[in-house]
């Protein structure tokens, strides 16, 4: 497992307890460090490049260094880390192990969690064109060059035999103004109307929408765009079903195998998904948004924090704003709930939502709280090699 981790990084929490034989990477998000809850201003750094002719200022949008270790297993070998060269070594350090695997005549799997494009992006050396190479377009490229590089290596060891799977997590982080990218035309008008950001922390298209590609020569197809509705949870399962093996039958998995459709033999992928709160209204991680087939319903609407620093209210609505994506990705036209196709949706989204919070409230496996747990925190102790900080 190479790049950002964030599931915890002491004891049974680090990647090398959770089944990986090497490891790495930082342990999360690279704005977050030693000193940090959560690091925005440590060091103190200056606001976003402004706009020609803007006035704005903001603070906490563009920081260079934080306390951050890198990891290599259980060993601290960079702290701070160097975001400007982090790149290259985790190309370098994927080619190595593509190498050794093919060498090796070993299956292998190769998890590269990229810390592109978060904030704060890497200083960047300036293209021979250094007036058109925004701070945003240089990170963008250098995570092309390093995903390139990567390709390059398996093309040229495994090609006919190794399946890539290229996916984001989330939309623009659009409180980091001209460092977060674009939404393209899944714009939210609907919240935009209301106030605050339909990116990043929201369950709107600009948050949780996101593209993928997959890549296998000769058995995944070519030049082909498919409409199925696939999901990050997907790529352990398929995985896991690609090499031959099988999942446990002890619980439920929200994941579906979909290699039929990578495979283009079927454009069938989930008919219903949900997508837990990230933060912008009601409680964090509660299911305010079913998705079902092309049909969005929100129970709870809220907008992040945007650019200009404005932030929309949480707004309640019991019977849903459902809009249809096919004929609307900007998500500005509600459906009117006298409207046929709203009275014909309701009730089947009211089904779908109950019967995923009945399989949670059944769920009988083990649970681990991120957000509690002590052992999963970043912490600043000098003590604990896994949080050390460097002092005077």
């Amino acid at each position: 497992m190479i790049g950002k981790w964030h599931l915890g990084h002491h004891g049974s929490y680090h990647p090398n307890f959770r089944g990986f034989d090497y490891y790495f990477g930082i342990p999360y998000s690279h704005d977050m460090g030693c000193t940090d809850t959560p690091g925005y201003n440590h060091p103190p750094c200056p606001p976003c490049p402004l706009d020609a002719g803007s006035s704005r200022s903001l603070e906490r949008d563009c920081y260079t260094e934080v306390a951050l270790p890198l990891y290599e297993n259980l060993n601290i070998v960079e702290q701070p880390v160097n975001l400007s060269s982090l790149a290259e070594k985790y190309a370098e350090k994927a080619a190595q192990f593509i190498q050794q695997a093919s060498t090796s005549g070993r299956p292998f799997l190769l998890y590269l969690g990229l810390a592109h494009m978060h904030v704060p992006l890497p200083e960047i050396q300036p293209s021979a064109n250094p007036g058109s190479q925004t701070p945003y377009r240089a990170a963008l490229r250098e995570m092309d060059h390093l995903v390139g590089q990567i390709k390059d290596k398996v093309d040229h060891t495994a090609k006919e035999n190794t399946f890539l799977w290229f996916t984001g997590d989330n939309g623009p982080w659009a409180q980091k103004c001209e460092l977060a990218g674009s939404m393209g035309p899944f714009t939210g008008l609907w919240q935009t109307h209301q106030g605050g950001s339909p990116a990043k922390q929201t369950t709107w298209e600009g948050g949780h929408r996101v593209p993928a590609l997959a890549y296998w020569p000769g058995r995944v197809p070519g030049n082909v765009t498919s409409p199925a509705l696939l999901s990050v949870l997907d790529i352990f399962p398929t995985a896991v079903a690609m090499a031959g093996a099988s999942l446990p039958q002890d619980r439920h998995f929200d994941g579906l195998d979909v290699s039929e459709v990578l495979l283009g033999r079927s454009q069938r992928g989930h008919r219903v998904l949900f997508h837990p709160n990230s933060g912008a209204a009601g409680a964090y991680g509660d299911l305010q948004t079913v998705r079902l087939e092309q049909y969005k319903a929100f129970y709870i609407t809220g907008g992040a924090r945007a650019c200009d620093g404005s932030i929309g209210f949480e707004q309640h609505h019991p019977f849903p704003l459902i809009f249809n994506l096919q004929d609307d990705a900007a998500e500005g036209r509600p459906l009117h709930r006298r409207d046929a196709a709203y009275q014909a949706v309701l009730p089947q989204v009211k089904k779908a939502l109950e019967a995923v919070l009945q399989d949670i409230a059944n769920d009988n496996t083990s649970r681990a709280d991120y957000t509690q747990d002590p052992s999963v925190m970043p912490c600043c102790n000098p003590y604990q090699i896994a949080c050390r900080c460097q002092t005077s």
